[in-house]
């Protein structure tokens, strides 16, 4: 059965991203996806692991996807003009960085998992590149998620209990925050969960702060929009 993506079409649909050669779908969307991976670390990266599906391992060098993945695992958006230097610059910072294949299932050929660690942390990611640059990452740190990167995202991770959601809903609307979308996702019952609430206005570091001080959060991350 197809999959169906409902989202609106916009200009980058029909004209293509600003960015940096050679392909929206190998270049612009792979370097997103590296991105995703450098924000949600939210640490100076010192490794990077890119297991490539077989279609995208196939063809990654010859369409600038291996640049284009590292340029945005050390933060450089996607029309950045160093891009096409990035695995010079990586390695220049010290960056240990590899590419293998991994078959990663019924997935959009362009799908990639990436891990990336700091000196304290590590994240880990597994999105598509599905063309003209949009993306949509489907696990953070193993948990499901619908993470596309075009709006102002909240990702939180913490005990799931209930009245969790209704909690951080609650701060969203006193700081008259509106919720564009809502998704959780839990390992278990009671255990460890995950909840991606996109808004369509920045959340400030002060509502920030109120939702990290829910009783059992464990992380709340914020995500501006993905250049």
């Amino acid at each position: 059965m197809a999959v169906r993506h409902d989202r609106k079409v916009s200009i980058l649909d029909v004209m293509g991203p600003v960015m940096v050669g050679p392909s929206s779908s190998h270049t612009a969307g792979t370097a997103r996806l590296g991105r995703v991976a450098y924000e949600i670390l939210d640490d100076d990266p010192v490794r990077v692991d890119f297991h490539l599906h077989p279609p995208l391992a196939a063809t990654y060098r010859g369409h600038g996807s291996d640049f284009a993945l590292v340029g945005g695992s050390i933060g450089l958006n996607v029309d950045d003009p160093r891009i096409p230097e990035a695995i010079r610059i990586a390695e220049q910072m010290g960056l240990e960085i590899s590419f293998s294949e991994e078959d990663l299932g019924d997935v959009h050929p362009n799908t990639v998992r990436i891990e990336i660690r700091g000196a304290s942390r590590e994240a880990e990611i597994i999105g598509s590149s599905i063309g003209g640059g949009v993306i949509e990452v489907f696990k953070i740190n193993g948990f499901q998620a619908r993470f596309k990167g075009d709006s102002p995202t909240l990702l939180l991770f913490y005990r799931d209990r209930p009245g969790m959601i209704s909690e951080v809903t609650a701060i969203i609307a006193e700081e008259a925050i509106n919720i564009a979308s809502l998704y959780c996702s839990r390992k278990q019952r009671g255990k460890d969960a995950f909840m991606q609430i996109d808004v369509d206005s920045p959340v400030s570091d002060a509502a920030l702060a109120r939702i990290g001080s829910v009783r059992d959060m464990r992380e709340a991350k914020y995500l501006d929009r993905i250049p």
